[in-house]
């Protein structure tokens, strides 16, 4: 067994606080940009500082993970990225007054935080891939249901297309 020097494991530590203290922030700013559009930009930098911080994390302790678990937290980087994508996308389309469009690309972000947020409980159950499937799976059906009840009731946006 290969024996882990104790600065890594802090550094790994530190950068999986930041981690999660951004996706918890992005989560919080996400709901409350959906009232206050110009909690955007502080949506969009806390998902930028929680995808950072993620493949930073991975690659510290890489050798000491199963590959399964390395796979998860590598898909979950990449979803990283395209959260910042859509964060982006929803600070423009508030500009060009497009509420429906905020709703699905923040709506998209908050069920992409819930799920990972869901995930790592679901990897500890001990209920092998099938927990971590269906997390992956029940949360954003639900989720993108609930979005698109939603979505319906706001008006129909009224902004010119591009």
């Amino acid at each position: 067994m290969e024996v882990v020097m104790w600065h890594t494991v802090v550094w790994h530590t530190v950068v999986v606080l930041v981690h999660a203290a951004a996706a918890v922030a992005a989560l919080g700013l996400g709901i409350a940009a959906l009232r206050f559009p110009p909690l955007l930009r502080a949506h969009t930098a806390t998902i930028v500082i929680m995808t950072a911080a993620l493949p930073v994390a991975i690659a510290l302790r890489w050798a000491e993970r199963a590959p399964a678990t390395t796979a998860i937290f590598s898909g979950l980087a990449v979803l990283g990225a395209v959260m910042i994508v859509r964060a982006v996308l929803a600070e423009r389309s508030a500009r060009l007054g497009r509420r429906r469009d905020v709703l699905s690309h923040v709506g998209f972000n908050v069920i992409a935080l819930v799920t990972g947020f869901l995930i790592l409980p679901a990897m500890r159950s001990g209920l092998g891939p099938f927990a971590v499937v269906a997390t992956a799976v029940l949360v954003p059906v639900v989720g993108s249901t609930t979005l698109h009840l939603l979505r319906r009731r706001l008006p129909v946006d009224t902004a010119a297309a591009e």
